[in-house]
């Protein structure tokens, strides 16, 4: 049922043979079906079901058994996604680091104008990100911070 997307008869059954985890799984994706389902036009309600699936796609991943890597990983990669379609832009770029995936991490960031989070997440793994996204990325980086010097007259700490 799960495969077939058929998500709340999936964690009705999960949760009939005893396994909870297994069904919160089922109850999140079925809450990110339900915002997409929203129409656009409702955007506030849209935003607030994407909101929740998110948060709801993040403790299943805190919840992933240890040596579930992948699961874990592949529940906060929804997340972003979710918070992303939100427009959550800050949270997305922190759930796609939590899934090691730093370049739509920096991407989200830069998006929504988190220079200083982008910066950090190219100083800590440029080494694992794309060469070219690194690239763009950090000029667009040296170009907002000289727009801030300069807009600032060369404020202190700025030189």
């Amino acid at each position: 049922m799960f495969l077939n997307k058929r998500y709340a008869q999936a964690s009705v059954a999960l949760q009939r043979a005893g396994r909870s985890r297994e069904a919160a799984i089922c109850d999140a994706y079925l809450l990110r079906e339900k915002a997409r389902s929203i129409s656009t036009a409702t955007s506030a309600a849209r935003i607030k079901a994407f909101v929740a699936a998110a948060k709801a796609f993040t403790t299943r991943a805190e919840d992933s058994p240890s040596k579930r890597v992948t699961e874990r990983l592949d529940h906060y990669a929804v997340a972003g996604e979710c918070y992303s379609e939100a427009r959550d832009l800050k949270s997305a770029g922190g759930s796609y680091c939590m899934a090691e995936r730093y370049d739509e991490g920096a991407r989200a960031y830069r998006e929504g104008e988190y220079f200083d989070e982008m910066v950090d997440v190219i100083t800590r793994h440029e080494d694992v990100m794309d060469r070219g996204i690194v690239e763009r990325l950090t000029m667009v980086a040296r170009m907002y911070y000289f727009k801030v010097c300069f807009d600032g007259l060369l404020a202190p700490g700025c030189l």
